[in-house]
């Protein structure tokens, strides 16, 4: 399973790197199609030169613990941090988070905000406060991508169809 997120965190980056010089991939992608399966989401993070273990550690304090909570209450199914495998010119991320959750509504349901979760997590909301705010300052770039996974065998394969029922056989 872990190799297998690692080659599916590799394939996700170079997909969300071209996915960033289309803005039209994102109009195709909310075509209805993310009925019935996992959701997938990539968080990604560039630091600054040098400070990369001061944000893991910042992290793993403040946010880490959230990430934890939520699959441990089933919301999340897993939580899977990466660094970057090799250098290149211009990297635009050091880290790439990659958390998969059940279907939309199929999920158990958390029954707490997630002001309640942090405050539960954390009593002292200052030092949270204030490790959160030194996390995103050692933030230099960030950006979410939500994943649809597209079932090949479905007709018509295509992105411009909603998939609101089952596939016809």
């Amino acid at each position: 399973m872990k190799s297998m997120l690692r080659v599916l965190g590799l394939a996700i980056s170079a997909i969300a790197m071209g996915a960033l010089n289309t803005a039209d991939v994102n109009a195709q992608a909310m075509s209805g199609r993310n009925i019935g399966k996992n959701r997938v989401s990539v968080s990604y993070y560039k630091t600054p030169p040098g400070r990369q273990d001061e944000w893991l550690a910042l992290y793993k304090k403040y946010h880490r613990p959230i990430m934890d909570f939520q699959v441990q209450k089933g919301v999340t199914i897993s939580t899977t941090l990466y660094a970057a495998g090799d250098h290149s010119p211009g990297q635009p991320w050091d880290f790439a988070i990659i958390n998969i959750s059940p279907p939309e509504g199929e999920g158990p349901k958390l029954g707490m905000t997630r002001a309640e979760v942090i405050r539960k997590l954390f009593p002292n909301i200052e030092d949270y406060v204030k490790g959160e705010r030194e996390r995103w300052a050692l933030t230099v770039n960030h950006w979410d991508e939500t994943l649809i996974e597209i079932d090949v065998n479905r007709e018509p394969l295509s992105v411009y169809y909603p998939l609101d029922a089952p596939p016809k056989k």
